[in-house]
């Protein structure tokens, strides 16, 4: 099953936004199975669709930035719900998106709490959750 779902270098996600690789004594540390899949998916909502096309990966990322400054009403909200299950299923590791919600935090403004579940082509569910600040 985790050859399918390929390996890759582990990241690390703080709470300011920041990615980076995580590292041990070994050096960098892999990640593999469901929990690539589920980096790579974090990852591909995180980068904007295009901002990879001088490595060769046009269509890699989401629209997810279109929507930043935008207000946080209902048509914006199903419009990120979309862009959110466009990207999702964009990833070949992807058979089904089940669910995705996306909600305004009242106590913070900008900033839309995802959450989404898929299902694997293992079958298996996945599920990822984020809070993005789009202010």
């Amino acid at each position: 099953m985790s050859d399918v779902m390929k390996t890759d270098l582990r990241l690390s996600f703080d709470d300011t936004g920041a990615v980076d690789i995580v590292l041990d004594s070994g050096g960098a540390e892999a990640v593999d199975g469901l929990d690539n899949l589920v980096q790579a998916l974090t990852m591909r909502l995180l980068v904007r669709q295009g901002e990879l096309d001088d490595l060769g990966h046009p269509r890699h990322g989401s629209r997810i930035h279109e929507l930043i400054g935008e207000p946080l009403d209902r048509a914006n909200l199903e419009l990120l719900r979309r862009f959110v299950r466009q990207a999702l299923l964009s990833d070949p590791r992807v058979e089904e998106v089940m669910k995705v919600t996306a909600r305004a935090r009242e106590d913070v403004p900008g900033v839309v709490e995802i959450e989404a579940a898929v299902r694997a082509i293992t079958g298996e569910p996945v599920e990822i959750a984020m809070a993005l600040d789009l202010g």
